[in-house]
């Protein structure tokens, strides 16, 4: 009888415990297999729709970017029409850019050295590396919020763990927006990676 009376809470104790641990509803975990993804695959394809505010100027464009995860890769420019195929090698983390012989005068981010063109490069290395500050449910997805310094990088993932839109804001100021389309997983080493997770 007196096992029994003992056998009792620990059962309860561990189905309580396998329910907490089933957690694949968690915000912040799909916001941290998101990662993982990105990790394991070596980057993203992607192209967005990004209005980008310079204080002086907003600049609508749309950009075809291939992205590693420390946000280094090529962003090429399809629209507006005036500016169409240029395109522009991030490095160092989406902090500079390389043309080929050409300028693009487009200005910076205030509060920044990130060109509007530099910030997809921002976008995913935060994805990869940046603090994840929250994360929340939303219908069909998730809405997280990446910490990296000044800059924040909040970011909607649908229900496949995808995002679909970002937002980059420079001391809670939103400067770059961007709905995302077209996304596709770089090949890469399959889902191998010597990147920490950071939570």
């Amino acid at each position: 009888m007196r096992r029994l009376l003992l056998a009792v809470p620990m059962m309860l104790c561990l189905c309580l415990l396998c329910a907490c641990a089933g957690g694949s509803n968690d915000p912040l975990q799909a916001a941290m297999d998101y990662r993982t993804e990105l990790l394991g695959h070596g980057g993203c394809a992607f192209e967005l729709e990004a209005q980008a505010d310079t204080g002086e100027l907003v600049w609508a464009l749309t950009l075809a970017c291939e992205l590693d995860p420390a946000g280094n890769g090529t962003v090429t420019v399809l629209a507006p029409e005036s500016i169409a195929g240029i395109s522009a090698v991030c490095e160092d983390g989406g902090a500079s850019l390389r043309y080929e012989d050409l300028t693009l005068g487009l200005g910076t981010l205030p509060g920044t050295e990130l060109s509007p063109a530099q910030a997809p490069g921002r976008l995913v290395r935060a994805w990869a590396q940046a603090w994840i500050d929250s994360a929340g449910a939303e219908q069909d997805g998730i809405l997280a919020c990446f910490e990296d310094g000044d800059l924040t990088v909040l970011t909607r993932f649908d229900a496949a763990g995808l995002p679909t839109r970002a937002e980059l804001a420079v001391n809670g100021q939103v400067r770059f927006t961007a709905e995302i389309q077209n996304f596709t997983w770089k090949d890469g080493n399959e889902h191998e990676t010597a990147e920490k997770n950071l939570g």
